[in-house]
């Protein structure tokens, strides 16, 4: 069985389907920012991918950005899902813009984080999700193993594709024979994993980590040193 040391998905809302857009990013971030508000309802990725989007300049088909999607949660904040729905899962609408209203937000601090797993499980043991992005594999398309009720993430050691980066959130910790796992909650609807989440090696993640950061209501904005491997820029989705 696995020794779990940590685990916060009784805080998340259930697991979600981005479908086939580059949405991640913001289903992670939506997840994690109604969890640090501890908010009643769900969040708008929606809202949230569309500004982010615009932020950078790029197209509804084309991602977005850590640096982006944390500057909307600090700046434009994020309504509930009821205020802007998520607009499909194939492909937005056209035209692609928010109702005209404007909501009543939520808005939050964030820190950007390095490859350190020791400070993720940090941040996981004071009740904060860390949203992660990583060159994923086909192991993240493979059926899980299961240690008990558990899913489990097989590790493979297949080079690192850059335009395989995605977006999940680290919902918990533990260990199962002497090696070190992070419980990942993916986007990908409740079909995947166990109920949308699977544990998944620290070697894993932080041989193939992209960038992170943490959303702590009412925190100031800490941001940590900047690990050489982090990718400033770079498109999630």
């Amino acid at each position: 069985m696995i020794n779990i040391l940590a685990d916060l998905r009784e805080q998340l809302e259930p697991v979600r389907d981005q479908g086939r857009r580059p949405t991640c990013l913001s289903f992670a971030a939506s997840a994690a920012h109604r969890s640090a508000h501890r908010h009643p309802t769900e969040l708008s990725p929606e809202w949230l991918y569309y500004h982010a989007t615009r932020r950078d300049g790029l197209r509804p088909d084309q991602g977005s950005t850590i640096e982006a999607t944390r500057a909307v949660i600090l700046n434009e904040g994020q309504p509930d899902e009821v205020f802007w729905p998520y607009q499909g899962r194939n492909a937005p609408p056209q035209p692609y813009q928010p109702p005209d209203q404007l909501p009543i937000v939520v808005r939050c601090s964030s820190g950007q984080r390095n490859s350190k797993a020791e400070r993720w499980r940090a941040e996981i043991d004071a009740g904060s999700a860390v949203v992660i992005t990583v060159f994923i594999s086909p192991a993240f398309f493979q059926p899980p193993q299961f240690v008990g009720p558990e899913a489990l993430m097989v590790e493979d050691l297949i080079p690192i594709d850059p335009a395989m980066v995605h977006a999940v959130v680290l919902a918990g910790h533990g260990d199962l024979k002497g090696a070190k796992y992070f419980l990942v909650r993916n986007s990908w609807g409740q079909g995947w994993g166990w109920a949308g989440y699977a544990w998944i090696t620290e070697t894993y993640l932080t041989r193939r980590f992209a960038g992170a950061f943490v959303i702590q209501h009412g925190a100031c904005d800490d941001v940590q040193s900047h690990d050489t491997r982090t990718y400033p820029g770079l498109r999630v989705g």
